[in-house]
């Protein structure tokens, strides 16, 4: 891993993988180190230079000052401030899950210095705000856990999900919100019983580390009181939204209304997929991804 300075003695982690136009990889969470993008960055490679940056507090990127700084906000300023010490002018940015949500907000809050935006499985609409307006999120997210409901591994999974809010707000061992990630980790799958799916979930278990500062920072209301919706009308450059079908908590009900409130935006939903269509449908998502980006 390579390092650079930020001011105030601070410093980001980050490796590059691949050539091509230069591109910003910012991983999920929040609170998750950016290697488990390699899959993504090495699908790409022939065509995107990767930058796999490690969230503040994440890998040997120094934790930010303040707790608020873990909001897709606070993550996009620490991206940019990365951005300017690598000098990079205007690359893509990309993101999965939570690091799709942080790539949406940076195209919004510095749309001068991206030339491209790509955000895989974001998160846009919390909790408390899908429940003012009618719950389709919820809905969604319900009927795809339930469709694991005969598998062996829901009833030690299920109440671990149910209760992940709390369970991370009461420790204080970073060990166990890994250990819970890893118990929940085939929820996040539409196949995760399919041989090669298996793999690819044992192979992020052994790399696996989490800040769980990040996690109490999200679980402590930043998840269920988030609305990208305001911010996604500043985004002024295209934009690739990707979903699969069966993703439990950002398919479709999320997709869409982040979609929908950009002005250049498309939407692709990926059929009979899961949270990550790099394990999942790496044919569809390359294609989609290779179509959207400029030759």
């Amino acid at each position: 891993m390579a390092r650079v300075a930020l001011a105030g003695g601070r410093e980001a982690s980050y490796e590059v993988i691949g050539r091509g136009r230069p591109a910003l990889m910012f991983p999920g969470g929040p609170g998750f180190a950016a290697a488990y993008m390699r899959g993504d960055a090495m699908l790409f490679a022939d065509r995107l230079q990767s930058f796999l940056i490690d969230p503040h507090g994440s890998g040997a990127s120094t934790p930010p000052k303040h707790p608020a700084d873990y909001s897709p906000e606070g993550h996009a300023r620490f991206y940019d401030e990365v951005r300017q010490a690598l000098r990079l002018e205007s690359p893509v940015v990309f993101g999965h899950s939570f690091g799709a949500t942080t790539a949406l907000t940076y195209a919004a809050l510095f749309p001068g210095h991206v030339e491209r935006c790509v955000a895989v499985a974001a998160f846009g609409i919390g909790t408390e705000v899908d429940a003012s307006g009618g719950g389709e999120a919820s809905a969604e997210m319900e009927a795809n856990l339930a469709r694991h409901a005969d598998s062996p591994w829901y009833a030690e999974a299920r109440p671990v999900m149910d209760g992940w809010t709390e369970r991370i707000l009461a420790t204080d061992d970073p060990a166990e919100m890994e250990r819970m990630m890893s118990t929940v980790l085939p929820f996040y799958m539409a196949h995760p019983d399919r041989p090669d799916v298996a793999a690819e979930l044992a192979e992020f278990r052994r790399h696996l580390k989490a800040d769980l500062a990040a996690g109490k920072a999200w679980e402590g209301g930043l998840y269920q009181g988030i609305d990208l919706r305001p911010l996604l009308g500043r985004i002024a450059c295209p934009t690739l939204v990707v979903a699969g079908e069966l993703d439990f908590i950002s398919g479709a009900a999320q997709a869409r209304p982040i979609a929908s409130a950009i002005r250049q935006a498309r939407l692709v939903v990926i059929p009979d997929c899961g949270h990550s269509p790099v394990i999942e449908a790496r044919a569809a998502y390359r294609a989609a991804v290779l179509d959207f980006l400029p030759v």
